[in-house]
């Protein structure tokens, strides 16, 4: 079956991007040690819980257009939609900026919080435009099979990122460094991708009418409407944790468990994203062509369900062990964290890689109704656990089983849809 998998070109494609991927999460791997020793747990948990906020804010920041471009036919399109999600990046960022303005007298200055995170989401806009033009440069390089630029974007993005956080962290730069790292490394990602794009590849892109944009608006409205509200429910069941750990918690817990979803994450989390990213232009292809995408779905998910096995594996027999080795005896808990949730995040990765495929097959709505469900379970386990045990080991064990089980399910319902979908009428209107 690898031998299979490998000799397509789908296969290539996924590799030439999670290579860059796989170079980029090696930097944070091997300097980990070292960021343990120069940041405690506490500002771990500060900047987890700031950037969860930032994360769910930045999910919407183009209302999902973004995922646009890459379904059209006409190249004009996909400019216009490029355009068009650019633009509400920007229209989103500024409207939350005077959103925070006024949160920071009316609301910030009579609750009790912490005096850096008020400071903080006065530059909250700023970090979520550049997640947010990120994504949208990711998509239109996607679109025109430029996987190794992609690569080299995440190169640069996280050895900007890991440079910055080691060289504040021996000058003390406590929290703040760890903010300032990650926005210098977003900085360097758009910049790579702006030169690549417009001086490297010229492309010129015309200011579309204001009837195109209504146009485009009303032909892609599911996006806003639906996707934009199902990938906010679906992101809280990761950054709703962090919330919730920090109510039923302590911030100390909430810095062990970013530090091992941060290494969970590592060869998990943003190789899926590769893999996601492929399989979308991929499976849009077949769309086009065939009308039946199960064939992407099928051979996506064999290769993630056999890339990730051995990652998992080695974190449930030596997750603790590893923690305190490489990362200092203070970091055991984390370790404890991760071989707990590693069930979850397996499953969990394994369906990020195909969780674009109801959007293709129309089917977005029964997908929002599957996120709330997932929060449901997600809120009920944490608060019902958290609430009358206070046991944190039990919360997860409980979270990272009742998950893993939800994720089986919505893997087994993506396939049956795809599998029964044939020849779904597509057109480039």
């Amino acid at each position: 079956m690898l031998k299979k998998l490998w000799q397509s070109e789908y296969i290539r494609n996924i590799t030439i991007l999670t290579s860059g991927t796989t170079v980029a999460q090696l930097i944070p791997i091997l300097i980990s040690p070292v960021l343990s020793r120069l940041y405690t747990p506490e500002e771990f948990g500060l900047f987890a819980f700031y950037m969860s906020v930032v994360g769910l804010c930045a999910l919407i920041a183009t209302f999902r257009f973004e995922l646009t471009i890459i379904i059209p036919k006409s190249i004009k399109k996909a400019n216009n939609l490029f355009l068009l999600s650019i633009l509400t990046a920007l229209i989103y960022s500024f409207v939350a900026f005077g959103i925070i303005i006024i949160l920071e007298i009316v609301f910030f200055s009579r609750i009790s919080m912490e005096h850096i995170l008020k400071t903080w989401f006065l530059i909250l806009p700023i970090i979520v435009l550049l997640i947010g033009t990120g994504n949208v440069f990711q998509n239109w390089l996607n679109r025109n099979n430029q996987y190794k630029q992609l690569g080299i974007g995440k190169i640069i993005n996280s050895a900007g990122n890991n440079s910055l956080l080691i060289i504040l962290g021996f000058i003390g730069g406590g929290a703040w460094g760890l903010l300032l790292g990650n926005v210098f490394g977003l900085v360097l990602f758009n910049l790579f991708f702006i030169y690549q794009i417009f001086v490297i590849d010229k492309v010129r892109l015309s200011r579309p009418k204001k009837q195109v944009i209504i146009s485009l608006t009303k032909e892609y409205k599911e996006f806003p409407l639906v996707n934009t509200p199902q990938a906010l429910i679906e992101s809280l069941q990761l950054h709703g944790l962090i919330y919730l750990l920090k109510i039923f918690f302590s911030t100390t817990i909430v810095g062990w468990y970013s530090f091992a979803m941060r290494v969970l994450q590592a060869p998990m989390w943003l190789v899926g994203t590769s893999v996601a990213q492929v399989f979308y232009k991929d499976a849009s292809e077949l769309l086009h062509n065939t009308g039946n995408i199960f064939p992407s779905v099928k051979r996506t998910l064999k290769f993630t369900a056999v890339v990730g096995l051995p990652v998992i594996v080695i974190l449930l027999f030596f997750g603790p062990q590893l923690f305190s080795f490489i990362f200092g005896q203070s970091w055991r808990d984390a370790g404890i964290y991760a071989q707990i949730l590693a069930p979850w995040i397996y499953f969990d990765f394994i369906r990020y890689s195909v969780s674009q495929a109801p959007i293709l097959v129309k089917r977005m709505k029964s997908m929002f109704l599957f996120s709330v469900i997932g929060n449901i379970i997600m809120i009920s386990s944490v608060i019902g656990v958290g609430l009358y045990n206070e046991d944190i080991f039990l919360t997860f064990a409980v979270l990272s089983a009742l998950m893993s089980v939800y994720d089986i399910l919505v893997i087994n319902w993506i396939i049956k849809i795809t599998k029964n979908s044939r020849h779904i009428q597509t057109s480039d209107r």
